[in-house]
C-alpha cells in the first residue's frame, strides 16, 4: 500500500473513532440523566386561552404536550398555532383537539402547557407528554394520569444533581411508553400497566404499587425494588 493510501486511511479511522467516541460518550451521559433538555418553549411565543373549570382534561393527538403543576386549570398554546387547537366542555371534562400540522397527520406538534392541579384528571390517547415536578420537595405536585398509545417522560431542566420532587404519580397506561429520570424522586408511585413499558433511569421511587398484563416490562434499578409494596 502506498505511503499517501496508508495516511488516508489513518485519517479515516482516527475519524470514525472519534465519532465514535463521542457517540458513547453522548449516550452514555444520556442514560445517566445527565443532560439538560432544550427550552424549545422559551423561544416560542405563547398565548393563554381561558378554559372553564373541570374535574378531567382529554387530549388526543398532542405531539408536545407539557403538564406543569398549578392550583388552577390553565392552558397555554402555540401562539402562530393557535388556529389549529381547538377545545370545548362535555359535561365536566375538557376535551381538547387539534388539526394536524405534522406532514404525515399523524400529530399536531404544536406546543401545549397544560397547568394541572392535584384534583384534575388527565387522559391522553396518541400524545407525546412531560411532566413537570417542583425543585422543592415541600411543594412536589401530584398527578393522576391516564394514558393509550403515547409516549410519557419526565421534564428535567435543573442544574446537575438537582433533585425534582413528586408527590404522588398514579399512572394508568395501555400501549405506551413511560421514562422517568434520573434526578427525579417520586414519594408514591402507582402504576397500572397493558402493553406498556417503563423505565425508572435510576430515579428515587419510596413506594411503588403496579400491576401489569404479561405483555408489559418494567425496569427498575436495584434501589426501587425494595420500593414495591
Amino acid at each position: 500500500m502506498k505511503t499517501s493510501n496508508k495516511l488516508l486511511l489513518g485519517i479515516f479511522l482516527t475519524i470514525i473513532i472519534l465519532i465514535t467516541t463521542v457517540q458513547l460518550m453522548v449516550y452514555a451521559k444520556y442514560k445517566r440523566g445527565e443532560y439538560t433538555a432544550f427550552k424549545r418553549e422559551q423561544f416560542v411565543p405563547m398565548t393563554s386561552l381561558p378554559v372553564p373549570a373541570a374535574r378531567f382534561v382529554s387530549l388526543k393527538g398532542m405531539g408536545s404536550c407539557a403538564i406543569k403543576p398549578s392550583t388552577t386549570l390553565r392552558l397555554e398554546i402555540q401562539k402562530d398555532n393557535s388556529s389549529f387547537i381547538k377545545y370545548h366542555v362535555v359535561n365536566d371534562t375538557l376535551v381538547i383537539t387539534g388539526n394536524s400540522n405534522d406532514p404525515d397527520g399523524s400529530r399536531n406538534n404544536s406546543l401545549v402547557n397544560i397547568y394541572l392541579p392535584a384534583s384534575v384528571q388527565l387522559k391522553g390517547a396518541d400524545c407525546t407528554f412531560r411532566i413537570w415536578g417542583a425543585d422543592d420537595s415541600t411543594s412536589a405536585p401530584s398527578y393522576n394520569i391516564s394514558i393509550k398509545n403515547s409516549y410519557l417522560f419526565i421534564n428535567f431542566s435543573g442544574a446537575d444533581n438537582a433533585a425534582v420532587y413528586f408527590n404522588q404519580l398514579n399512572l394508568n397506561s395501555v400501549s405506551s411508553a413511560i421514562d422517568l429520570n434520573n434526578h427525579a424522586v417520586l414519594n408514591d408511585l402507582n402504576l397500572q400497566f397493558a402493553d406498556s413499558r417503563l423505565n425508572d433511569q435510576r430515579a428515587t421511587i419510596r413506594k411503588l404499587t403496579m400491576g401489569s398484563d404479561n405483555t408489559s416490562t418494567i425496569d427498575l434499578s436495584g434501589k426501587n425494588v425494595n420500593a414495591l409494596k
